[in-house]
């Protein structure tokens, strides 16, 4: 266990005094709050947001579509962006409260992962193990600066009937058939982006959340269903996030596979030894270095520029640490361990920003 020590004890504690008017209950957001407890200028941003009119989900600009792929959209409304129930939104939401119903067991990825279907006929994948938390939080943190991803929730009980009884804890649910095809993976080495600004963002995004996974097979391309356009390219699997990211052992034997003796070096979802890796490592010559141990990824996120690393970090810049505390507290994470993340994150973005 990583001991949360010093300064970024006190930081913690400090910030989760100050955010503990934005605890959260179970199926509500902090942005629910009543509007004594909101300053004058979260006010003026809720009257912001309440003015935009949504695009439609089909809607890309020509600007950011490249022989035929899309990576990023701007997220013209990022401050008023719900990361509680993320891009599927309240209403997309799953209801725990009534049984689902097994449908197979689905055997792709490390983790345990099963397909059940709830009382509305909605199928969805069911993830156990220690990326539920983190990738659910993860993808509110991607969808919010302009990246596609899931329709992710973390639930902290469901009861599962039919062919197998489960009574499933701390899971995330990923919603299934919501409109896209999938039609094959990308690669961080071949893809259309190669160059843009885009890509070199979503390599900082990735070094942020210590994802330490970066492979082709976590990478998906698909298009919508129903409407020609763009073929959609994103990271569909960030569960391995926001922990540590390995030893020296790691740098050593940088790409074996995470079931080798030395991977206890690497964690998810874990918010002391999240803190406790350095983010970036050196500026040198116009590019940025990160602190990621395993060699694999960490070729995958260095040697961004100067330019697109700070661009990132304005756009990550305008979240509210509030909008942030959604992100966790919808993950399950207990309000010390997401005031830690808050805190570290902030002081990240800052160093983005200050580059």
């Amino acid at each position: 266990m990583v001991r949360i020590t010093g300064f970024k004890f006190v930081v913690a504690a400090t910030l989760a005094l100050s955010l503990s008017t934005l605890s959260v209950f179970p199926g509500a957001s902090a942005a629910d709050d009543s509007r004594s407890q909101t300053a004058p200028a979260e006010q003026q941003i809720q009257q912001h947001c309440q003015s935009q009119i949504s695009q439609p989900v089909a809607f890309f600009a020509s600007s950011y579509i490249y022989n035929g792929a899309v990576l990023w959209q701007p997220p013209v409304d990022i401050e008023c962006r719900d990361l509680f129930y993320g891009v599927g939104g309240r209403e997309g939401a799953p209801d725990p409260s009534a049984p689902f119903t097994y449908v197979r067991r689905q055997k792709t990825g490390t983790q345990k992962k099963i397909v059940v279907r709830d009382v509305h006929d909605q199928e969805w994948t069911v993830k156990f193990g220690p990326e539920a938390r983190p990738e659910t939080a993860a993808t509110r943190i991607v969808w919010a600066v302009g990246y596609h991803v899931d329709k992710d929730y973390f639930v902290p009980r469901a009861h599962i009937v039919g062919e197998q009884r489960i009574d499933a804890r701390d899971v995330r649910f990923e919603r299934r058939h919501d409109g896209y095809k999938e039609v094959g993976n990308w690669s961080w080495d071949d893809n259309p982006f190669l160059g843009t600004r885009e890509l070199e963002g979503l390599r900082v995004l990735m070094a942020l959340l210590k994802n330490w996974d970066l492979t082709e097979k976590n990478n998906d391309v698909v298009t919508l269903k129903k409407s020609p356009g763009p073929r959609i390219y994103y990271v569909a699997d960030l569960g391995a996030s926001l922990g540590r990211t390995g030893t020296f052992l790691n740098n050593m034997f940088g790409n074996a596979p995470g079931t080798v003796s030395f991977a206890p070096g690497k964690s998810k979802g874990d918010p002391g030894a999240f803190a406790n890796e350095r983010f970036i490592k050196e500026v040198r010559g116009g590019k940025v270095y990160f602190d990621i141990r395993r060699s694999h990824s960490r070729d995958r996120v260095n040697g961004v520029s100067v330019e697109c690393a700070r661009w990132m970090g304005a756009l990550l810049g305008r979240l509210s640490d509030k909008q942030l505390w959604d992100a966790f507290c919808a993950s399950g994470y207990d309000p010390a361990e997401t005031a830690l993340y808050v805190s570290v994150l902030r002081s990240r973005i800052i160093e983005l920003q200050q580059l």
